[in-house]
């Protein structure tokens, strides 16, 4: 058997905001069994929950990060969070409190997705609704046959301009890349789609933020590529207070699940190519209350080539 608890067992939190706990596990009585990480009621609306790692040993620790939507409620939420073992089930409670935001910060609003399933030139992504006038669009993508065959380019349904954030993260000899766009003070859109000059196998994560610096908003970024079971975007520190920081990992030629090893990141489900030329990425958000130094960084089970990168929004005044 094996016990659970949330450490601390509470957080205070402004709408649009992420909250973070420990969940703490141990041995009872017999061996360490695996146990599985839930949250299974008491959410807010809107809210995106993630453990890092989804699953421990008894005795082993996990983060769990619950971003709350820009909208939530006002007031006291109380999360149930089950652990599910080969042999027992026990849950613990963590008391989430959603204030309304005083002034203006960051916040996730929507994300659209595009996953290819045969190798194209173009890959759209659908957001859930029209995003709003003057909101941050970042677009974080991993490329299968893009070492020599990047994305050209990046549009959407309303034409706005979209840059690169730094270069291409490469494996030298690899037939892969990633690369992450922006689109600051952009004008609404519902599809956004990505551009090669010959086909490739691509899957993109595109997220809409709200509360971001009309003018210029790109503080900091990093990226870097390489083969192993670990990636790392590199460090970067932020320069103002409540910056947004977005980060991606990119597998290539492999399936196999990324698992988010940076604390704090509220992630998005992983996105993973259907073809023969597999590409596949994850990303993470997450708000500076103050100037630090940030990494993005993720594991998995066996070695792969990889890209990640890292970025950083100042937030509107």
């Amino acid at each position: 058997d094996f016990s659970l608890a949330a450490s601390p067992t509470s957080a205070s939190v402004t709408s649009g905001s992420v909250a973070t706990s420990t969940i703490n596990t141990a041995v009872t009585s017999g061996v360490a069994q695996s146990i599985s990480l839930g949250a299974n009621s008491g959410l807010p609306t809107g809210a995106l929950v993630s453990f890092t790692p989804p699953s421990v040993n008894a005795g082993s620790s996990s983060s769990l990060s619950i971003t709350t939507a820009s909208g939530t409620t006002p007031g006291v939420y109380t999360v149930t969070i089950t652990g599910t073992g080969t042999s027992a089930t026990h849950t613990t409670s963590f008391a989430l409190t959603v204030n309304a935001p005083t002034g203006t910060a960051p916040q996730l609003v929507e994300s659209a997705s595009g996953i290819e399933t045969t190798s194209s030139t173009a890959l759209n992504g659908s957001f859930p609704v029209p995003t709003k006038a003057g909101d941050l669009l970042v677009l974080s993508a991993s490329v299968y046959t893009g070492s020599t065959n990047p994305i050209t380019s990046v549009t959407d349904s309303a034409g706005n301009i979209w840059t690169r954030i730094g270069t291409t993260h490469i494996v030298a000899g690899h037939f892969s890349d990633g690369e992450m766009w922006y689109s600051a003070n952009a004008k609404p859109v519902t599809t956004v789609t990505i551009h090669n000059a010959s086909a490739v196998s691509a899957s993109f994560e595109a997220q809409e933020f709200s509360g971001v610096a009309a003018s210029s908003p790109l503080d900091v970024s990093a990226g870097t590529a390489n083969t192993g079971t670990a990636a790392n975007s590199g460090s970067v520190t932020t320069t103002t207070a409540n910056e947004l920081v977005v980060g991606f990992v990119a597998g290539h030629n492999n399936a196999q699940s990324i698992t988010v090893t940076s604390p704090g990141y509220a992630t998005q489900p992983q996105l993973t190519t259907t073809g023969t030329n597999i590409a596949t990425v994850i990303t993470g958000v997450r708000v500076l209350a103050t100037p630090g130094a940030q990494s993005f960084t993720g594991s998995f089970g066996s070695a792969m080539y990889w890209a990640s990168g890292i970025a950083t929004f100042k937030a509107g005044s």
